[in-house]
């Protein structure tokens, strides 16, 4: 396996990827921050979590753990960690423990839909 075709096969299916992403992260993060903040508010604090997170683990990441459990067990834990204080910091009122559990669900549905593309393809 070459550097260029690992670039290439990056670049082809990180968009995808990202849109994924975006199409089931949304929504929970709209549902759990609904009561206490605009919908609007909701997306758009899920999307810039997203969107600060998804390229952080795609691009940066995997130059840090080589190993594929590691990466992915350390680079969930990393997007969580994130994504729930930049979470917190967009929708106050909402709680550091709304605000995580937001990340926790939003970010395992996309793991689980992910993976389960992934054994399907």
């Amino acid at each position: 396996m070459t550097v260029e075709w690992v670039v290439e096969l990056v670049l082809n299916f990180w968009p995808a990827s990202f849109l994924l992403t975006l199409v089931v992260e949304l929504p929970l993060y709209v549902a759990v921050s609904r009561k206490r903040v605009p919908v609007w508010t909701g997306c758009l604090a899920g999307a810039v979590c997203s969107a600060t997170t998804h390229p952080l683990l795609w691009f940066v990441w995997p130059l840090v753990v080589k190993r594929y459990v590691l990466f992915v067990v350390t680079g969930e834990l990393l997007v969580l960690a994130i994504e729930g204080a930049v979470f917190y910091a967009l929708t106050r009122p909402t709680s550091w423990t709304l605000s995580y559990l937001a990340g926790f669900v939003a970010n395992a549905a996309s793991l689980g839909v992910s993976l389960i593309l992934i054994y399907w393809f």
